[in-house]
């Protein structure tokens, strides 16, 4: 006979279904969450269709620190998403942990505040990449060149949507 609390148990897990589960994913060679964003350091970087230098370039990326989306990793390779859903390979070594936001927004400001009442201090448009210096759940701080500020969130790729960092 089983005991009361173990049938509850059981039958918890059995009802749960998939993804209920506070469960998080880690790369096989880093340890390091999956997925994630990190930016790309090198000025040109090919995206190959295969984890490795042997594998046909799908596209040649020419600019450094556009954000990717690391979803898998094998060896010295990490499969990246981009911000329009093109996925690849990339060699690590031309990948940086730098945090960079690509505008998805026509046009939007970048504020003094993280309010959205606050004053205009410029406005970015598409394609634009910003460094971010954090993000909070609605806005991020970011800057291009000598110019900072925030921008919302529902503006920018190249952070999970309930990610928080300093």
């Amino acid at each position: 006979m089983i005991s009361r609390s173990f049938a509850v148990f059981l039958l918890g897990v059995l009802f749960a279904g998939p993804g209920t589960a506070q469960e998080t994913l880690v790369g096989k060679v880093t340890n390091l969450p999956i997925p994630r964003y990190v930016s790309i350091r090198a000025n040109e970087a090919n995206l190959r269709v295969g984890p490795g230098g042997q594998y046909p370039v799908r596209w040649r990326l020419m600019r450094a620190s556009m954000p990717v989306m690391i979803v898998d990793e094998e060896e010295q390779w990490r499969e990246v998403e981009l911000y329009d859903g093109e996925r690849g390979w990339l060699y690590a070594p031309l990948l940086s942990g730098a945090r960079t936001l690509y505008v998805t927004a026509s046009r939007a400001p970048l504020l003094s505040k993280g309010k959205s009442d606050a004053r205009v201090e410029a406005f970015v448009e598409k394609g634009v990449v910003l460094r971010a210096k954090k993000c909070e759940p609605q806005w991020c701080e970011a800057r291009k060149g000598d110019i900072s500020g925030w921008i919302s969130r529902t503006s920018v790729w190249g952070v999970m949507p309930t990610e928080i960092f300093d």
